[in-house]
């Protein structure tokens, strides 16, 4: 039922949650030192979706985890959209931060693959 599906506007919400995320956490969408030790840090989130000591998490930890939970769900929601052939673009928080995560991935870093639900 994939028709039924608005990935474009699932994609939106979620861009806009990431950059919320950013600016909670006082990341800058414009500083790639920043962002590239935020892609480091979600490329190696847990396949299980889990991160050690999550109940001992001080609020800014929380949004940090919750930030590269959407950044799993940003991944897999425009794979979703591609296999059904749509080309889905996020806002400009997301273009860069996707920048970072391609070019951290390129340098070794290791990106969520299908088997985890992300693209």
């Amino acid at each position: 039922m994939a028709d039924f599906e608005d990935y474009a506007g699932t994609a939106a919400s979620i861009a806009l949650e990431i950059e919320r995320k950013l600016i909670t956490l006082n990341i800058d969408w414009h500083d790639p030192v920043a962002l590239k030790q935020l892609a480091s840090e979600a490329l190696q989130y847990d396949k299980n979706r889990k991160f050690p000591g999550l109940e001992a998490a001080a609020p800014g930890q929380l949004a940090h985890m919750e930030l590269c939970g959407l950044i799993a769900l940003m991944h897999r929601t425009i794979g979703e959209g591609a296999v059904d052939g749509q080309s889905i673009h996020g806002n400009d928080a997301w273009k860069a931060l996707a920048r970072a995560l391609w070019a951290e991935k390129g340098s070794g870093g290791s990106a969520p693959s299908k088997d985890d639900g992300s693209t």
